[in-house]
């Protein structure tokens, strides 16, 4: 034991840039007790498999116990070209360049920062070593990086420089994909469970799935719902989906009140989005309204009498009726086909030639007209927009004059 202290305390007491290049072309053997000995194993001699025979790099032999070893670490051919070109070079700048350039092109980072480091303890302005160990000179004074950011108040975070109080919030993002990949796998497996041969097992698993309120959840339940095909458990999804305190929910569920085939989806996502009383909960229906589909339009008018903001009126007024392209066929001018435009222009009929011609025609709409009726307080003018618009202004004239008397 006092054998191997005495070899470790020798290979510790060498030069600093003898250690930096002192890798053998061998195996290295990390000790129980703290330390290391680079050399080359060999075959113990009269088979004394408790103990290993160690050739040094420095020379001469050594045996030690194979319980006072913790690990062995076997070198490869380049650290043995490296091992070669190390010993044989002289301890200056120039070799020691040589080096670092050497081990920087075979990406061994370790090796070339020790050589550029021996640089510039034996030349401390050598430009290229400092440039390449990631200092600037600043002042006269040669810095690190990170002194000089630090000196502009940013600090290195996962290879960038930022803004101390912006880590934390980078650190909430990172945590959110951590915790949204964690509900993907786990509402994966809730899902084979709903539909699995254990009825036990489809129990629990609809249990946890309507226990589910964390946020972070959000985007896994939409992609699930986005596949669902069977139809109960799309409201399953739906229903989850509703108690999510997250905008991608809110989202989803209005775009399914307004697109999806199924009557009872949209009547249900419609219901869930006005018991919530989200804050800007009319913007996407106001949108609606000047959408080219005629059946959005009105299940637009639906949804804003629903939700019963008044702010909706305006835009309520002006889809009141709507123009629209149709196309009227030259065979047969009984029969034609919708092809809406919010705008209508470009509309007119032509006689002769071939195909069908477009016509732009005014298509009212009641659900918009029944919204109206319902903001209102019961007004009703039908769809006479320019009745509707000035009623509209008597209300903006008379609750003026109602906030200056409250004044």
């Amino acid at each position: 034991m006092l054998g191997i202290r005495l070899i470790a305390f020798a290979m510790l007491a060498l030069p600093m840039w003898t250690c930096a290049v002192g890798r053998a072309s061998a195996d290295v053997f990390e000790l129980t007790g703290g330390g290391r000995i680079e050399g080359k194993m060999v075959e113990a001699t009269k088979g004394n498999k408790a103990a290993y025979v160690i050739e040094l790099a420095s020379g001469g032999r050594i045996t030690i116990a194979r319980s006072q070893v913790a690990k062995i670490e076997t070198s490869t051919p380049l650290d043995a070209e490296y091992q070669k070109l190390a010993r044989s070079s002289p301890d200056n700048v120039e070799a020691h360049w040589k080096l670092a350039e050497w081990c920087r092109e075979r990406k061994m980072r370790n090796e070339s920062q020790q050589h550029l480091a021996r640089i510039i303890e034996l030349n401390p302005n050598h430009a290229q070593a400092r440039a390449a160990l990631g200092f600037k000179q600043k002042d006269g004074n040669w810095l690190k990086r990170d002194d000089i950011m630090a000196s502009r108040g940013l600090v290195l975070y996962e290879g960038h420089y930022v803004a101390p109080q912006h880590i934390e919030l980078l650190e909430q993002q990172k945590k959110a994909r951590i915790t949204a990949a964690d509900w993907s796998s786990k509402i994966e497996r809730l899902r084979r469970a709903l539909t699995g041969r254990h009825q036990d097992r489809a129990a629990q698993a609809h249990a946890e799935i309507v226990a589910i309120d964390d946020p972070a959840a959000a985007d896994a339940v939409v992609k699930t719902l986005d596949r669902e095909k069977d139809p109960q458990l799309r409201k399953l999804w739906i229903e989850v989906a509703s108690r999510l305190d997250s905008p991608l929910t809110v989202q989803t569920l209005v775009q399914l009140s307004l697109n999806d085939p199924d009557p009872e989806i949209r009547h249900d996502c419609l219901e869930y989005l006005v018991k919530s009383q989200r804050p800007g909960l009319v913007t996407p229906f106001v949108k609606a309204l000047r959408n080219n589909d005629n059946d959005m339009i009105n299940r637009a008018g639906e949804a804003l009498g629903e939700i019963g903001d008044t702010d909706a009126i305006g835009p309520l007024i002006d889809a009141l009726v709507t123009t629209h392209k149709i196309k009227v066929s030259d065979a047969n001018p009984d029969q034609h086909s919708y092809a809406f435009t919010p705008d209508g222009g470009g509309g007119g009929f032509s006689f002769g030639g071939g195909g069908p011609k477009s016509v732009s025609v005014p298509v009212k709409n009641p659900a918009v007209l029944s919204a109206l009726v319902k903001l209102s307080g019961g007004a009703s003018f039908d769809y006479d927009k320019a009745q509707w618009r000035s009623w509209l202004a008597a209300q903006a004239k008379l609750n003026a004059v109602d906030l200056r008397r409250d004044q």
